[in-house]
């Protein structure tokens, strides 16, 4: 866990430090969907990606 904590205070500051505001919402979505594939398992995030939702 703490290693987790490590790895988004340095995603935090690189973003801050070098105003990579764009890439903000791209991790956010991205781990939006790890979080549902480890919840809710693969086929239902392909269901949904596939419907372009």
């Amino acid at each position: 866990m703490r290693k987790f904590i490590l790895v988004l205070r340095e995603t935090a500051h690189l973003i801050w430090r070098n105003k990579l505001w764009f890439l903000a919402p791209i991790l956010l979505s991205l781990a939006l969907i790890t979080f549902l594939v480890y919840t809710l398992g693969p086929a239902a995030v392909v269901s949904f990606l596939y419907a372009g939702i």
